[in-house]
């Protein structure tokens, strides 16, 4: 389900103070000059193999609209990715915290990202495209554990953002994601997964990437037209682990996008080898192909051929 694949309760001021306490081992650095520091709450008894995405609120709606300079952030050990969005649903407080339903990942923009364990963004945009936090919108981290060690920890994230204010010149861009969640990897060999999804509205495309986890060998996400002629968007011929943090990033700029077309079939392509002797699921393993459209109308994800109801994209 994509509530799995998405994927901070204090606001410290944007200058470079010594900001909360964190917990034990777990020592970011001090928020820079102009950007703004969302802590998460902390989540308590991970356990070993522990896999899941927490939703944490951590700031009320937002009386303007703001635009996304840069954003960075780190988090502690076992976290796999820390997202931070922007979301309609401002009936909790800030520091609610708990396991992602659907519903929470249903009326979301993206406003930055980092991968697990690290202290940079996942993803920068061309010049001229921004994220937005609109007026009205309170700001929501999805945050995911993985615990592969043999002990119980605790998990925090930093994300912190460095606003400016909306200008007629700003594009506001948003996510897209074709996403494969309805697979079982046998033990102990090679296995393949395709995920194809129908466009249903012309899309301005300024950034792609493929997404697999340490099990993959090969990806690549493609454009199938009507008259069946490809074009290939990202091409990961190898894939090493540490890709799942640091993708492979395709660019196009803002004046001259890669453009999907009404009709065109986003197709993603997945390669695995399972060293192991047990079946992989996800989201132990994904197959993603995920990047950015414009102009933004809220995150668009595609799960295993099917869009979101009444998907309506701006042109």
């Amino acid at each position: 389900m994509m509530m799995r694949w998405m994927a901070f309760v204090l606001v410290v001021g944007a200058c470079g103070t010594n900001g909360p306490d964190y917990i034990a081992g777990f020592d970011p650095p001090p928020v820079a000059d102009g950007f703004t520091r969302y802590v998460t709450p902390v989540v308590k008894d991970i356990t070993p193999g522990t896999d899941q995405e927490m939703c944490q609120w951590v700031a009320a709606a937002s009386d303007t609209a703001q635009d996304v300079l840069a954003f960075t952030g780190e988090q502690s050990v076992t976290g796999h990715h820390a997202v931070l969005y922007a979301t309609t649903e401002t009936n909790f407080a800030v520091g609610e915290s708990h396991v992602c339903t659907t519903a929470d990942m249903l009326s979301i923009s993206f406003i930055g990202a980092i991968g697990g364990e690290g202290n940079a963004a996942v993803y920068e945009l061309p010049t001229g495209l921004y994220f937005r936090l609109e007026k009205g919108m309170a700001l929501m981290a999805n945050t995911h554990w993985l615990n592969a060690t043999d002990k119980t920890v605790e998990g925090q994230a930093v994300l912190d953002v460095q606003f400016l204010p909306v200008a007629p010149s700003h594009t506001v861009a948003d996510s897209f994601v074709n996403i494969g969640d309805d697979f079982m990897m046998p033990p102990n060999g090679p296995y393949t997964y395709d995920v194809t999804c129908p466009v249903q509205s012309d899309l301005n495309i300024a950034v792609m990437a493929d997404h697999m986890h340490g099990m993959g060998t090969s990806a690549y996400t493609e454009v199938i037209h009507p008259d069946g002629t490809k074009d290939t968007l990202v091409n990961d011929a190898s894939w090493t682990s540490d890709e799942q943090f640091k993708p492979n990033l395709v660019y196009w700029t803002q004046a001259s996008p890669y453009v999907m077309h009404a009709g065109d079939q986003v197709h993603t392509h997945c390669a695995w080898d399972n060293t192991t002797n047990a079946t992989v699921e996800f989201p132990t393993e994904m197959c993603v192909g995920t990047g950015f459209y414009f102009p933004g109308n809220g995150e668009l994800v595609c799960d295993d051929g099917a869009w979101p109801t009444g998907w309506t994209p701006a042109n």
